[in-house]
């Protein structure tokens, strides 16, 4: 956590792991299973996060070339990421579009 003197600049607010389906474009198409692992922020009023997903190397490249990309995680509850090139890797660095279903 980051401080100011007083005032607290940034709060730590959780850490989501598990597994969920990648999908992509509008029609949500599945691409496959990936373990997530997402840490969320607060700055002030405003919420960011980010984190790494993990998956099989076609799948995360065909997501990356497609880029609208969601994670469907369990309870029918999805988030909207935006992924790094994944380089050949069965991993990649992912940053949350919009707030987590927390």
């Amino acid at each position: 956590m980051t401080s100011f003197g007083k005032r607290q600049l940034l709060k730590y607010l959780g850490t989501m792991r598990g597994r969920g389906t990648l999908t992509i474009g509008n029609d949500r198409v599945k691409v496959g299973i990936v373990s997530y692992e997402i840490d969320s922020y607060l700055d002030r009023n405003t919420h960011s996060a980010d984190g790494q997903i993990e998956g099989s190397t076609a799948h995360l490249k065909r997501a990356f070339d497609a880029g609208d990309t969601q994670i469907f995680l369990s309870e029918c509850r999805s988030i909207e990421v935006v992924l790094n090139d994944p380089k050949g890797s069965s991993a990649t660095e992912i940053v949350i579009q919009g707030r987590l279903p927390l």
